[in-house]
Parts: C-alpha cells; structure tokens; sequence
C-alpha cells in the first residue's frame, strides 16, 4: 500500500463532524473529483474506503446514492437529475455553468476548512516520501477552483506552490514540514507523525553514514600515512643510514615495524619513557624527510 493510500484510509475513517462539515467535505471532494458536471457526477478512486465515506457523505447530505461504474469497483456515478440539481442550488452553483469556484460561506469555520481541504485531498491529492525527497499535491482540471484553494491555503498559512500539467492545474508542496501541517490540517495526524518519523529515522542514517565515511577516510589516511613511513624505514635501512641516526629516531623507527598499523598515540605510549603524541609524528616525517633526500 503506497503513502498517500495510507493517507487517505486514515482520512477515510475520520468521524464525519457536524452537517456544515461534511457539508464542506462533499465540496471538496466534488471540486477535485474526475467529473462534476450537471449531467453527471463522477469519483474516481482505488480506495474502498474512500469510496464508502463518500456514498455516506453524500447519503446523509443530500440523500444521494452514489453507484459504482459498471465493472469499475473504483468508479463512483451519480446522474440522478434532480439530486445533482439540488447540490449545484446548495452550494450556489449555476446549473448550465460548467464555471466552478470555491463558495467561501462553506468554509467560513476553521473546522469547516479542514472538512473542505480533506475532502480535496480524498478526491485529488497525492503524496510521496522517500529518498528523492517529498511531495504532496492536490491536482483538479478547475483553474478558478485551483487559485481559489490557494488563496485559502495562503490565508490559513499554508502557501502551496501552483504548476499546470497536462489540463490540470496542480498546488504542491516540497518541504516536509509544510507536509506534516497540512496533513495534520486535514486530519491525517497519524500519516504526520510518520512522516516526522521517516525524516527522523533518514537524518540519523544520515548521520551514522557520515560517520563510517568520515572513519574510512581517517583510516585510509592513516594507512597510507603507515605505509610511506614503513617504506622510508625500509630504504634507510637497505642504505644503511638508519644506523648512523640518533637513539630516538633509530627507536622510533623499530617501534613503527613492529606495529604497522598503530596510532600515534598508541607508539607514543610505548616509548620508555612516554612520549608525546607530536613527538612521534615529529620523528616519523623526520624518517621520511631523510629517506626522501637519500634518493
């Protein structure tokens, strides 16, 4: 089950409010569904339990039976005359006006507006999360319903980025906390919390990578560091120059053979007595500088 079908079945199984609500609701859901015309009314959606809410909806609100579309379990029909008529007179619709728009006195209550931003959702939202990134859109072929949604959202603090694609005029958002927002807008407070969750769980592997990546590194600058002194070691040795240096450099040199691959800190240690860790390093670029010199 993709992102936005988890979305949508929490949605879905939200307690219907007050009739000015699912009023809202059934806008939405009407704005942004595949046809709202006055000869017919058409939902297009693969989730049941989208579709249920729906037949209650629009049951409880206008006592309309909404059927499925032949064989097509995701297609809901409504062409009863007269019920379409009665909706388009509720919300103020003209009956011969395809012209659609977002009647504000639906959505006057903030309870109302999230009712009407879900019911948009239902029908014609879309969201992904995943290692690309986040993306959340709401997508209807109405330009005035388009901008009209806009404005709301600019005036609920929740300003959605607009692009047309094929016919359809899209309002998206690509930023993961305006995401959660709206998603906890409408209602989908769990989907928000999983969402917060992902991000959670993708910066600490984030994290952890930068980690192995950073000690990889030290570590191949460590080992290429090991090997250029070993093999300065090896030439002095082989020209016998390592035998005219001094007791500390002629000591540190044997303590770097026999553990190639310590740290400074560790060869500083062995020293009797200690030493310190610069001082070491101090030695060993002395070995490299001599047997570079030597060639």
């Amino acid at each position: 089950m993709s992102f936005t079908e988890e979305i949508k079945n929490e949605l879905s199984r939200a307690q219907i409010g007050s009739d000015c609500c699912a009023a809202a609701e059934c806008l939405g859901m009407l704005l942004y569904c595949n046809r709202f015309a006055p000869d017919r009314i058409r939902m297009v959606t693969a989730s049941p339990d989208v579709r249920r809410r729906a037949r209650t909806l629009f049951g409880e609100c206008f006592g309309a039976e909404l059927y499925e579309e032949g064989d097509r379990e995701d297609a809901l029909i409504l062409d009863d005359p007269e019920i379409i008529r009665t909706i388009f007179d509720w919300y103020g619709f003209q009956y011969k006006n395809a012209a659609l728009s977002l009647n504000r006195a639906v959505v006057e209550e903030e309870c109302c507006k999230a009712a009407f931003l879900r019911g948009c959702f239902l029908m014609g939202g879309y969201v992904t999360a995943g290692k690309s990134g986040y993306h959340l859109e709401l997508v209807t072929s109405h330009y005035n319903v388009s901008n009209q949604v806009a404005t709301l959202l600019y005036e609920m603090e929740m300003e959605p980025g607009a692009v047309t694609r094929r016919s359809n005029y899209v309002l998206y958002y690509k930023n993961s906390e305006r995401i959660e927002t709206f998603l906890s807008a409408i209602g989908a407070t769990g989907a928000a919390m999983d969402l917060m969750l992902q991000k959670v769980e993708k910066a600490l592997v984030n994290k952890i990578n930068r980690k192995v990546n950073c000690e990889n590194a030290n570590f191949d600058k460590t080992l290429d560091a090991a090997n250029r002194q070993l093999d300065a070691i090896r030439h002095l040795e082989e020209t016998g120059l390592l035998y005219e240096l001094s007791d500390d450099l002629q000591m540190t040199a044997a303590l770097r053979k026999a553990n190639p691959m310590a740290p400074l800190s560790e060869l500083a240690a062995m020293f009797d007595p200690p030493i310190s860790k610069p001082g070491v390093s101090s030695r060993l670029k002395r070995l490299v500088k001599l047997s570079e010199g030597n060639k």
